[in-house]
């Protein structure tokens, strides 16, 4: 049986205050082998980002994690360096909004060279080009060429989301965490990124943050958060029949989705 690529144990996120530390999300657990794919679905303000700090060793200064993350079997919540090490290899992150995630400064190609680097593989200039433009290409740009040679402020904002799942592919990814990617664009770029997550990350487990009930149903697992409190773990199709707390009823209900 394959191993658990990530597994989540009783993790608690805090917040340090002046004169006060609050537990922003309480004792959630999950985990997911290859190619499994798990939402996290919850109004703003849930917890929903806490967690996905988390995941990428990206919490603030004033805030702490308690309980385990477990990267194929390593605990890295014990090292924060150790779970960046990861991060731009092993773990990818996919931010919502393209543009506003890419360096205004530096053109496309800089940035998706720079992701190379990260990922650890050796490749000349020549080499990292004519990969940058294959990327490009399978995240549905067609004019490669064109689009490396541009800052981020001179593409569209669905040309930069393609961008960023280019980066992704640049390293060879065991899990991918996506934070609202599908949020805010247009149904052709959503298209696109289910298409490269059915095609060209069939093997990488991903975790993908939403509000949005139709993109929960694209995923095998579902964890439903509301201030901070999972309300509902398991099957996505078992919660969509049958779901548990009124919460996760009336976000069903909302968005008229259903396995039926």
């Amino acid at each position: 049986m394959d191993e658990n690529v990530i597994e989540v144990i009783d993790l608690s996120v805090y917040a340090c205050f002046l004169r006060s530390t609050e537990k922003i999300v309480g004792d959630v657990s999950f985990c997911l082998k290859s190619g499994e794919r798990l939402a996290i679905v919850g109004e703003s303000g849930s917890g929903k980002s806490m967690i996905v700090n988390a995941l990428t060793s990206s919490l603030a200064d004033n805030c702490f994690a308690t309980g385990q993350i477990l990267f194929e079997g390593e605990d890295f919540l014990k090292s924060r360096k150790r779970g960046k090490a990861f991060l731009g290899r092993q773990i990818v992150f996919v931010p919502q909004g393209g543009a506003e995630s890419l360096n205004p400064s530096l053109k496309i190609k800089t940035q998706i060279y720079e992701a190379f680097s990260r990922s650890g593989l050796k490749l000349t200039r020549e080499q990292k080009r004519a990969y940058s433009v294959y990327n490009l290409a399978r995240a549905g740009l067609k004019n490669g060429e064109v689009i490396l040679e541009k800052y981020p402020f001179e593409i569209s904002g669905g040309e930069a989301q393609r961008v960023v799942l280019a980066i992704a592919m640049c390293a060879t990814a065991r899990l991918i965490v996506a934070d609202e990617a599908t949020r805010g664009i247009d149904k052709e770029t959503s298209e696109a990124f289910w298409a490269c997550m059915d095609k060209d990350f069939a093997d990488t487990a991903l975790i993908i943050v939403t509000h949005d009930m139709t993109v929960a149903k694209k995923c095998a697992y579902v964890l439903v958060l509301k201030d901070g409190c999972v309300q509902e773990y398991g099957k996505t199709c078992e919660v969509f029949s049958n779901p548990k707390s009124e919460y996760a009823k009336s976000l069903i209900s909302a968005c008229e989705v259903s396995y039926a």
